[in-house]
């Protein structure tokens, strides 16, 4: 199967792009049993996704990414729905529906993908309203209470002139963790994902296509953490302030004991319109205007304990708007230019209440100014963003070929924190004690701050085909993500601006098909030299004795590695295929506070950045009888160990883990009609996705697991 991608913005063969990029079609992922856009990692090299502490897509490409789910960080590496970025990391994890084709690309993306994609980009194309008739669904449950409903009807609405679609994904499970504290299940979902579109074509030559989508989820609880150390804490530090209670690591991995998680909502719908006019043969225009907008609200226990030690509550307010022109001139002849401008507004309002109870932590409540105690803040960001660019291919010779690529990046951010600090919580408590000053008011500090960065970042490459089925390339190219400031400060000085990241990469490969395209190979070196990665620490105010957040840069990084991918069909009834990676990274020049001493990190390895992965699959499709046929598919990965976050804590990493996932299925011939048995996670392995290191406060480190082996039953049909 020949797949083609628009890596660079235009339709292009897989084997002939000199990047390295993964695709999906709609086929690939439903083999995958893919629901959410988590259900590709283990199928990229070096590519490391899953679901966060705030339902945030956490993504690292090449070992750059970032597991901080605030506003004021930008993720690594960026996520484009239909062309349009999506800014924050809860709106990017995403259901997967409605897919015409999923494209990983690996490597800085600073010249077509401007926004944010140091480590790379991932695009989602959703499915053109159809010219004839088409409609579909799938219903399935399974493990855990899981239900799936997804449907989708599309087809012309006025012959030659309009075309319509519209698709929905509704799917519910219970969670894969109880609350022994709380009762009932834990890290819930119950969601309702929509997409629709229009396609008009006023002339041959000229299509306009609007798109909405949006997506609803509900759940009943926040996600919570497990305790993987003890926890020293105060039941009743009025009356008893001298006996502690001791709870130890939590015995199941999926037994949670937390005070709160009652609250986890997001709602996030998009719409944009996109213009095409194709001008002549050579000569095309293109506009792609995008209006978009997310609330997301939050309680998040993050000690782990049944008392609220630290618990955090977080509303979010964020729109975007986004406006990019293209213009496009294939000579037919060895040349071929992209080149436009593209202006980006980004607008975000978070509210967000901090409680820290210092008589449950220390025995006493601290009722002095500036005290541990609850802190409420506000913080809004405005962010603009303008950018030209211009990308070239020319064929030298009939075998080589050039591209040359610059874009220019212009980005100002402005910042204003508000927040007021209140006496500690415990006051409220009527032990014997008067509750006069609680929820008394400290008066806190309004900060703002206004910064400008700007970047040149140019690609050029080099590709030889050395005979019709072997391209080899060389490219070296720069990234870059802007600066900020950090949105949890609580000082003028922990207010200055951060500096942007930037990394030049280099890149050689081969890309090659053998035995007629059953067979294709397609390896990749990269070596990236990263500055000023921007990293999030926790730890102890030295001067305070209080929890402190750091989003700071890191010095420096140097990240190396090598991947492997093969795809083949032996037999007519047998699909394989594998993926390799390895990954060499680690910080240079890095101090980081641990237990309030300054300490060099240099040479730790990165976080989310495994020495090895893998993974392979196999499936196999025989006729049964009449009209009907069999399909049985496995596919399993490995992935070395782990570091989840910064400090390396070995109580919190993840160590290597083989992963098995498998189904089985009746089909009729023309694939209208299809019934799956299929299980993921299969070794039942208990996955750590993500850790908090919070030993120097309040005394505790914690951890969130990923998805539990499950299984499920499916009903599918196509028309």
């Amino acid at each position: 199967e020949e797949i083609v991608v628009t890596a660079r913005r235009r339709a292009e063969w897989l084997q002939a792009v000199p990047i390295s990029v993964s695709a999906f079609s709609d086929a690939n992922l439903k083999t995958l049993q893919a629901d959410d856009i988590s259900g590709i990692q283990y199928s990229v090299p070096n590519l490391y996704l899953d679901r966060g502490d705030a339902s945030n897509a956490v993504i690292f490409l090449r070992g750059i990414g970032q597991n901080d789910s605030l506003a004021f960080v930008e993720s690594g590496v960026a996520v484009y729905v239909d062309d349009v970025f999506i800014s924050r990391t809860q709106a990017a994890f995403l259901d997967l529906f409605d897919v015409e084709r999923l494209e990983v690309l690996r490597g800085p993306q600073g010249t077509l993908y401007g926004r944010n994609s140091p480590g790379g980009a991932i695009k989602f194309i959703s499915k053109a309203p159809p010219e004839t008739f088409e409609a579909g669904f799938e219903a399935g449950g399974g493990r855990f209470d899981f239900v799936t409903l997804k449907g989708s009807i599309g087809g012309p609405l006025v012959d030659g002139l309009l075309r319509g679609k519209v698709a929905l994904a509704a799917i519910n499970h219970g969670g894969f963790s109880r609350n022994s504290f709380l009762g009932g299940r834990d890290g819930d979902t119950e969601s309702l994902a929509w997409r629709a579109g229009l396609a008009y074509t006023p002339a041959s030559a000229l299509t306009l296509t609007l798109t909405a989508d949006g997506k609803i989820d509900r759940p009943d609880t926040s996600r919570s953490p497990v305790r993987v150390t003890d926890v020293l804490f105060f039941e009743n530090p009025f009356t008893d302030p001298f006996t502690p209670t001791v709870l130890g690591p939590n015995a199941d991995n999926f037994v949670v004991e937390t005070n709160a998680n009652g609250l986890s909502d997001l709602t996030s719908y998009g719409f944009t319109l996109k213009a095409d006019w194709r001008i002549s043969d050579r000569w095309g225009l293109e506009s792609i205007s995008s209006y978009r907008k997310m609330d997301f609200d939050l309680v998040l226990d993050t000690d782990g304990a049944p008392v609220p030690l630290i618990d955090v509550v977080l509303f979010q307010d964020q729109w975007q708007f986004s406006q990019e022109m293209r213009a496009s001139y294939d000579s037919e002849g060895g040349f071929t230019f992209i080149g436009g401008v593209y202006y980006f507004h980004d607008s975000d309002l978070t509210l967000a209440g901090f409680d820290a109870h210092s008589g449950a932590i220390f025995g006493f409540p601290l009722v002095f100014f500036g005290a541990p105690g609850a802190q409420l803040a506000d913080t809004d960001q405005d962010t603009d963003s303008i950018a030209v660019f211009g990308h070239a291919t020319i064929d030298l010779t009939a075998a080589l070929n050039l591209e040359l690529g610059l874009r220019y990046t212009y980005d100002r951010k402005s910042s204003r924190r508000r927040f007021e600090n209140f006496f500690d919580p415990d006051l409220r408590v009527t032990q014997n004690f008067p509750p006069f000053l609680a929820g008394v008011g400290i008066p806190g500090v309004s900060l703002a701050g206004k910064e400008d960065w700007d970047a040149l970042t140019p690609r050029i490459a080099v590709s030889y085909q050395a005979s019709a089925d072997a391209m080899l390339y060389a490219s070296v190219s720069r990234g870059f993500k802007s600066g900020g400031f950090d949105g949890r400060a609580n000082s003028a000085f922990g207010f200055q601006p951060f500096s942007p990241e930037k990394v030049w990469a280099f890149e050689g490969g081969a890309k090659t098909s053998w035995l007629g395209n059953r067979l294709t190979a397609n390896l990749a070196y990269f070596y990236n030299r990263y500055r000023d990665l921007q990293v999030t620490s926790f730890g102890r105010d030295p001067a305070t004795g209080f929890f402190l957040s750091l989003f700071t840069n890191a010095a420096a990084a140097r990240i190396q590695g090598v991947e492997l991918e093969l795809a083949a069909r032996p037999t007519e009834p047998l699909t394989l295929a594998a993926t390799a990676g390895f990954m060499d990274a680690q910080y240079k020049d890095f101090d980081i506070l641990v237990n309030g001493v300054v300490t060099d990190v240099s040479d730790r390895r990165l976080v989310n950045t495994p020495k090895w992965n893998a993974s392979v699959s196999a499936s196999y499709e025989v006729p049964l009888a009449a009209s009907l046929n069999g399909v049985l598919h496995v596919d399993g990965a490995y992935r070395s160990r782990v570091a989840n976050e910064l400090t390396d804590s070995p109580l919190l990493a993840q160590d290597d883990y083989v992963i098995l996932n498998a189904f089985v299925a009746l089909k009729t011939e023309d694939a209208r009609w299809e019934v799956r048995a299929g299980g993921r996670n299969l070794t039942g392995r208990e996955i750590r996705v993500q850790g908090f290191n919070l030993s120097e406060f309040p005394g505790v480190q914690t951890s969130f697991f990923g998805a539990r082996r499950s299984w499920d039953v499916r009903l599918f049909f196509r028309y």
